[in-house]
């Protein structure tokens, strides 16, 4: 900024007098400040309501629109420690399961080598490895699938962790143990591996204090206390009956009949697993969603009944400046608490929420409806919260008789019929006012593109008018100068002629 001398010739306080005449031509600036900054705050709220929109329709409807949803069961096992279960829609009933064996993953632990001070950077041939042999593993006895490593004099005890590891097998070697672990990755006889090498003497893998494993010895468990004092457990397949049937899995999870069992043990007794319908589950889920609806039914008629901001103007900076932090932000609350009110997008989603929990779905030739269960909407003056007939946790309603309790545990099918009919016409309504258009963007339920054009607008409105200003405020000075320059060559010719007459 230049520094003026102003006021030399006048007296007169220049820079005092432009600042006023800017003050006024600066008022459409601050007022279009002003502008932008409401409207930032109207973006902000939008945000916030769609995340909570979002959330309704992602969490809730998305999975109140499947039948599957409201025909869930829960399970009972006699012994946990043994098996769990869960079940599907189609299961019901008492099964008989026994678990005869369980899926385990090939394991060789090695036998421990700590009296040759080896880690990971060691070489092999410092094991006792013979050179250029070659080491070949498979998986479950397929030559196709068969990887081989070769001993050089640089190859090292990482290298041929490496190897195994390339291969498809878990392997480590710890210094501190000094001995290999090696196994599958997965549990099951489909994963079973071979290790084998072309030396069969102390040179061999028996070096590293592990065996060769050929397709037979894979099959075999060796305890510990064998004479090489290694370790072996043979991959397997888990094996249980249901119901006298015999299934078998390479992993402990078996799906028979709708049904899940999760392997925990060996049975010594057949376990008994019951699966009854899941009435109460079904309940929760209804009850939950009315929950989350009226939650943002009522936000949304507060946002849009708001009370009015008139005569709380946005503040400028001298304003603030005469105000403490607690005014400043009560009085800009007071804005931003109004930002939504009688908003037509507002109006229009609470619109499609009441008119969504009227639809009514044709089963089997007869009408239903939220209502046919006991699911409405109370008086005119709660604007369209729904209640439950008969929730204890309602209490205009907890009186009533429970119709929706009484239709799961009755005729559950027609339930999930009726309660998917309806959900899945809400989820869709949303979709489509979700969908992206000019002036809105995909996955949002107001103007998000058309509010950030009017702020662009307004950011090149500002900038116009800081040009402006500049450009006048220039001028204003330029005026004054001239004046300055007049009256002082003024005041110049007034000296001179007085000094001609002798005047002092």
């Amino acid at each position: 900024m230049p520094i003026r001398l102003s006021g030399m010739a006048s007296g007169l306080d220049t820079d005092a007098i432009i600042k006023e005449l800017m003050s006024a031509q600066s008022l459409k600036k601050t007022n279009i400040e002003g502008n932008k900054k409401k409207l930032e705050w109207k973006k902000e709220k939008w945000e916030e309501m769609n995340t909570k929109l979002y959330s309704l329709y992602t969490e809730k409807l998305s999975s109140l629109k499947l039948q599957g949803s409201f025909l869930t069961h829960k399970t009972a096992s006699s012994d946990e420690s043994k098996l769990t279960a869960s079940a599907e829609a189609t299961a019901n009933g008492t099964y008989t399961v026994e678990v005869e064996s369980m899926a385990n993953a090939q394991y060789m632990t090695g036998r421990q080598i700590k009296d040759k001070n080896l880690s990971m950077t060691s070489k092999l041939s410092d094991a006792g490895m013979g050179l250029n042999q070659t080491i070949t593993v498979t998986k479950n006895g397929d030559p196709e699938t068969a990887k081989t490593f070769t001993v050089e004099e640089d190859s090292t005890m990482r290298d041929f962790v490496d190897f195994l590891k390339s291969a498809g097998l878990n392997a480590n070697f710890t210094a501190e143990d000094g001995r290999f672990f090696v196994g599958s990755k997965t549990t099951g006889e489909e994963n079973s591996f071979t290790l084998t090498s072309d030396f069969t003497g102390d040179d061999g893998l028996k070096a590293l204090g592990l065996m060769d494993i050929d397709a037979e010895t894979a099959k075999t468990n060796l305890a510990a206390n064998s004479a090489d004092q290694i370790a072996l457990v043979a991959a397997s397949d888990a094996r249980v009956k249901v119901n006298g049937a015999v299934i078998t899995n390479s992993v402990n999870s078996i799906k028979a009949n709708g049904l899940t069992f999760e392997l925990k043990g060996v049975t010594s007794q057949p376990v008994s697993v019951t699966v009854t319908n899941d009435s109460e589950g079904v309940y929760n889920k209804v009850k939950e969603f009315v929950k989350s609806y009226n939650e943002l039914m009522k936000e949304m008629y507060d946002k849009y009944n708001a009370k009015s901001a008139r005569g709380y103007n946005m503040l400028t900076d001298d304003d603030k400046e005469a105000m403490s932090e607690k005014q400043i932000e009560l009085w800009e609350n007071n804005i931003k608490d109004s930002l939504l009110r009688r908003d037509d997008t507002l109006s229009s989603l609470m619109t499609i929420f009441r008119n969504a929990m009227q639809k009514t779905v044709e089963v089997d030739g007869k009408t239903y409806s939220l209502s046919s269960f006991g699911v409405g909407t109370g008086a005119y003056t709660e604007h369209g919260l729904l209640h439950i007939d008969g929730d204890a946790e309602d209490g205009l309603y907890a009186s009533k008789d429970d119709k929706l309790k009484s239709a799961i545990n009755e005729d559950p099918e027609l339930v999930a019929k009726v309660m998917s009919g309806v959900f899945t016409e809400f989820y869709k309504t949303l979709s489509d006012k979700m969908s992206a258009s000019s002036i809105s963007s995909a996955l949002t339920f107001y103007n998000d593109k058309q509010i950030q054009s009017q702020i662009t607008d307004y950011d090149k409105s500002i900038k116009s008018w800081e040009t402006r200003l500049s450009d006048l405020e220039e001028k204003y000075y330029k005026q004054f100068s001239s004046m300055e320059s007049a009256m002082a060559k003024l005041q110049s010719q007034q000296s001179q002629l007085a000094g001609l007459l002798g005047m002092s």
